[in-house]
Order: structure tokens, then sequence, then C-alpha cells
């Protein structure tokens, strides 16, 4: 069943150099994985704020989230309070 994963998290990079990074290191392997990103945005009322939303398989995302902690946190997202909700 494919889900829809909406996350919510700090970051604490400017914005465009964010956008790099995130199009550079994370978009190219999510897509490899048949993980497909439909947005992500960044906070108007706080820059160190994103959000990203993707669809995958059941159970995809979340194995990727765990193999690769260290690029998400190398690229300056605190995935420690990330708030993620699971949409169908």
């Amino acid at each position: 069943m494919i889900e829809t994963t909406v996350c919510t998290f700090d970051k604490n990079i400017p914005n465009d150099k964010w956008v790099r990074k995130f199009e550079k290191d994370e978009a190219p392997d999510s897509s490899a994985k048949g993980i497909k990103v439909i947005f992500r945005s960044v906070s108007k009322d706080n820059p160190e704020k994103a959000i990203v939303a993707v669809q995958a398989l059941e159970g995809v995302l979340w194995k990727r989230i765990q193999e690769n902690i260290e690029i998400f946190e190398k690229n300056s997202e605190a995935m420690s309070p990330a708030k993620p909700s699971l949409w169908s």
C-alpha cells in the first residue's frame, strides 16, 4: 500500500543551502528507493522549520531514514524533534 508521510523538522542552515543539499544528497537516493518527494518547503514564520511530504510503499521511508540518519544530520536536519504523520 502507498502511504504519504508528512514530516516537519528543524534545520540549522540557510534555506538555499538546505534546498541544494536536499536536492543533491537526498532526493536522488529517495527516488532510487521508490520514494517520491511531493512537497518540500520552509516555514514563512520560522526559517529554521522545514516540511517534506513523500509517498512510498509502506515501511520504505522508515527503513531509509534508519539507514541514512547520518546524511540527514550532516545536512543540518535535526531528526530527533521531527514530527512525522502518516496518511493513506
